[in-house]
């Protein structure tokens, strides 16, 4: 992996200064790098959102597809910049979309949010956790540990959207139409198709960004 010269030169001074071995510097290098490129992508999400005027909804999109990521897991691109331009685009539109979806009433909402959670469970219990080559899951215990722990977010998730049915709060029919859109993503993003689009998008051509 190529890393940027940001995350390069931090690692080597940290290294230094810590007087660790030199192959701890790439390892180094790749947890800065990942830490930066994610936060600037959930920070330009959010500036995406805000500028939409739908930054409460994008905020429990990222919010809730963050517990799932680290739990369920699922596909997601080889490259982080990829990544990073998926998660750009999509919490935002998920959360534009739920504002549109949110004012087509109660009713419409019940049924969204029962569709969504059956197929949330049935996609989560069947094949969470979804692992990817470069990071495979080998224990079976760690398999077991995070299924259960996806049920648990999935559980959380449910509850909320049950919630926020009864809620006068001015937010509340978004944030959970947001949450359901959330969980039909994270579902797709479990799912071969899901895995597909992925391996679509890293066949798109980026020019690497090498000056940073």
């Amino acid at each position: 992996m190529s890393y940027l010269a940001f995350s390069k030169n931090l690692a080597g001074f940290l290294t230094e200064r810590a007087g660790l071995a030199d192959e701890k510097e790439a390892v180094l290098a790749y947890a800065i790098e990942m830490l930066v490129i994610t936060l600037g992508n959930i920070l330009c999400a959010l500036m995406l959102a805000a500028l939409l005027g739908v930054l409460p909804g994008a905020l429990s999109c990222l919010a809730a597809a963050f517990m799932f990521r680290y739990t369920a897991g699922g596909a997601h691109s080889s490259s982080p910049w990829r990544c990073a331009a998926v998660t750009i685009t999509i919490y935002p539109a998920l959360a534009l979309l739920a504002v549109s979806l949110a004012g087509l009433g109660t009713t419409f909402i019940d049924a969204l949010s029962a569709i969504a959670m059956l197929t949330g469970l049935i996609t989560i219990a069947v094949l969470a956790p979804v692992d990817s080559p470069a990071a495979p899951i080998i224990s079976p215990h760690r398999r077991k540990k995070l299924k259960a722990l996806s049920l648990a977010v999935f559980a959380i998730i449910a509850a909320t959207v049950i919630l926020l049915r009864w809620s006068g709060w001015v937010y509340a029919a978004q944030i959970r139409v947001c949450l359901i859109l959330t969980v039909l993503w994270v579902s797709f993003m479990l799912s071969k198709p899901g895995h597909r689009l992925m391996f679509l998008v890293d066949r798109i051509k980026l020019k690497e960004v090498r000056d940073l």
